[in-house]
C-alpha cells in the first residue's frame, strides 16, 4: 500500500454489515479512510472523491426496491473509472453470478461468510 491513506467505499444496503466490515478493515489497517453508502447511486455520486477500492454488494435493492443492483453499479463504476478495483460481495454462491461480475470488471467475487472480511482485506491490500 502506498503512503497516502487508502479510501475504501463500502456499498451495502445492510448498515450492520457495512459497519462490521468497516470496523474490521480499520482494525487490520488503521489508516483506511472508509466511506459507506446504502445505495449504489449514492456511491456513484461520490466517485469524484477517487476511492482506491470499492466493496460492492451484489444485491442492493432489498431495502429500496428501485435501487440499481450491484451489476448495474459495477458497470457504471467501470465506465467512469476502469482502473478502480471493485470487489463484489454477495451471499449468492452461484458460479454464474460470480463469473458475470468478473466479466464486467470486478477484481474478485467474495461470498458473505466467516472469512469474507479477511478475504476483502487481503484483496484491498493487494490492489491499492
Amino acid at each position: 500500500m502506498n503512503n497516502k491513506k487508502p479510501t475504501v467505499f463500502i456499498v451495502d444496503d445492510e448498515p450492520l454489515l457495512s459497519e462490521m466490515l468497516a470496523d474490521y478493515l480499520k482494525e487490520q489497517y488503521t489508516d483506511f479512510n472508509i466511506v459507506s453508502f446504502p445505495t449504489g447511486e449514492a456511491c456513484l455520486q461520490s466517485l469524484d472523491e477517487q476511492p482506491d477500492a470499492v466493496v460492492l454488494d451484489y444485491y442492493l435493492n432489498s431495502k429500496e426496491k428501485d435501487a440499481a443492483n450491484g451489476i448495474d453499479i459495477l458497470k457504471e463504476i467501470k465506465k467512469q473509472n476502469s482502473a478502480l478495483p471493485v470487489i463484489m460481495l454477495s451471499s449468492q454462491e452461484s458460479y454464474g453470478t460470480a463469473a458475470q461480475t468478473i466479466m464486467y470488471g470486478a477484481v474478485h467475487y467474495v461470498i458473505k461468510g466467516q472469512d469474507a472480511f479477511e478475504e476483502i482485506f487481503q484483496l484491498i491490500k493487494a490492489n491499492v
